[in-house]
């Protein structure tokens, strides 16, 4: 393709009205706006350059970080395709498909991502309310929960602290199950104890489980780990008495496993 073929391929998709192409970097940050862009979302491009493309979802979507999902989903399959409800400058909601594709260079390096985006319904706009998706999750009928993270990793740790916290969460952080148990012992309320099974040293993920619950009867414990190592297993099954989260997991699927563990 020659420069003034491009030339007019650019122009093509610059007015084009009836779809959202958007290109983004890596991070989703926006660095293209065209008129179906403008039209469907009410951003002008001065607007919106510059800023993550998350600021078109939902406070609920991104509380479950569905944003980063998508673009996980890209990246790792080769495209991200999703309807759902997004959100247009005025805070008014629509219900648009949204399809993302990772952009490569010619030395195959990824640069980025392209987006469209198009209402699928016609372009009425709906009037939306956001709940306090973190406040609903965190609280429930038992306040604020505080949860103690322990993981020996400290990317993993990092991360599942970030997402708890971000979900509304007083968040407690450790990096060895002899740190954590040292927060129980200084007498520190703690509603749920999230740690990895696996862990070096003398206290490890049910070690811990098991001491914490003498210092703190009743308390609520959900494991996670990318492999059982026999850890949780007795006699060949794993115990029934334990909540596990395979890891990787994503901040949709910790939403609602903590939930669950909390309501239990």
């Amino acid at each position: 393709m020659n420069a003034n073929e491009r030339d007019l391929v650019q122009r093509f998709v610059d007015d084009m009205t009836d779809y959202a192409v958007v290109i983004l970097d890596v991070q989703g940050r926006v660095l293209t706006w065209n008129a179906g862009a403008r039209e469907l979302f009410g951003y002008a491009s001065d607007e919106i350059v510059g800023r993550r493309f998350t600021s078109l979802h939902t406070k609920g979507d991104n509380l479950l970080g569905k944003p980063e999902t998508a673009l996980g989903d890209a990246l790792q399959w080769g495209r991200h395709d999703a309807t759902g409800p997004m959100l247009r400058k005025d805070g008014s909601r629509l219900q648009a498909r949204l399809i993302l594709r990772p952009l490569s260079d010619s030395w195959q390096r990824h640069v980025g991502f392209g987006l469209l985006a198009y209402d699928t319904e016609g372009g009425k706009p709906v009037a939306v309310v956001e709940p306090e998706v973190a406040a609903t999750m965190a609280a429930g009928s038992t306040g604020r929960a505080k949860i103690l993270v322990v993981d020996d990793n400290s990317g993993v740790l990092e991360e599942a602290t970030e997402q708890l916290t971000r979900l509304g969460y007083d968040v407690v952080s450790a990096s060895s199950g002899a740190e954590a148990l040292a927060v129980f012992e200084r007498g520190e309320k703690i509603d749920l104890l999230f740690t990895d099974v696996v862990m070096p040293g003398d206290i490890a993920g049910r070690d811990l489980a098991d001491k914490a619950s003498e210092l703190r009867p009743g308390l609520k414990v959900l494991f996670a780990s990318g492999y059982f190592e026999g850890a949780l297993v007795s006699k060949g099954a794993l115990e029934t008495d334990v909540q596990f989260i395979a890891k990787p997991y994503r901040m949709k699927a910790l939403a609602q496993k903590v939930e669950e563990v909390l309501a239990s």
